[in-house]
């Protein structure tokens, strides 16, 4: 299969590349700096013409259609995954205007450019990295809210994206509280666990998932 997958420096988004490369698809990746990420070197070395990497801003206004244009390249996109994220700290505007540009603005604009590119494979699917703090239902404890509403508002797009949309499978997922630089130190499992996971889920999405928040276990949480 051919994947692309945007935010691989680090974290999840590099542990993403290293799965499906292990697996044997091929896949396009796109990091802020790539000369800043030895991992993501070593990898296109370790798998010679199994790894293109692209680098790129995805708030950027021209950076959907860079993508699109790249992906030219391949027969198809067969899986996209939105994993480009940040955690914005405070309640400011400043705050509130990154988290939506990032975590919610861009992977709509991203999704819209790519749908050419999806249309064209047997089995297209959309993974949009979300969170549980994203959910509505589950919030008892309030606080990050310029994070929280980022995260319900991609939530929300992945939901109108599955009723617009049909024939494309888009799902919404929870990786877990993960030990990487956003998750901390005391976060409860590690990317390779997580991932694991995930890949499993996208792996068995059919089109009746679509439009749901899942977790890296497989299981259907609430909006």
């Amino acid at each position: 299969m051919q994947i692309v997958i945007t935010g691989v420096s680090q974290g999840i988004g590099l542990e993403w590349v290293r799965q499906w490369l292990h697996r044997g698809d091929t896949v396009l990746a796109v990091a802020r700096n790539i000369k800043e990420s030895t991992e993501l070197m070593d990898l296109q070395t370790q798998f010679p013409g199994k790894l293109d990497l692209m680098e790129g801003d995805v708030t950027s206004p021209d950076f959907a259609e860079n993508l699109a244009a790249k992906t030219t390249a391949l027969s198809s996109v067969d899986v996209l995954i939105n994993n480009a994220g940040v955690y914005p700290e405070g309640a400011t505007r400043a705050s509130f205007e990154l988290g939506f540009s990032v975590n919610a603005i861009s992977p709509w604009l991203i999704t819209q450019a790519l749908l050419p590119a999806l249309r064209k494979s047997r089995l297209p699917r959309v993974v949009q990295v979300s969170s549980m703090m994203g959910s509505i239902e589950d919030n008892t404890s309030g606080g990050s809210i310029a994070y929280r509403t980022s995260k319900a508002a991609l939530n929300m797009m992945t939901k109108t994206l599955s009723v617009e949309e049909p024939w494309l499978i888009t799902v919404a997922v929870h990786p877990g509280w993960v030990k990487t630089r956003m998750g901390g130190a005391g976060a409860l499992i590690t990317t390779e666990e997580s991932v694991r996971g995930l890949m499993k889920v996208v792996e068995g999405v059919s089109r009746s998932d679509s439009g749901k928040l899942i977790d890296y276990e497989g299981s259907v949480l609430p909006w």
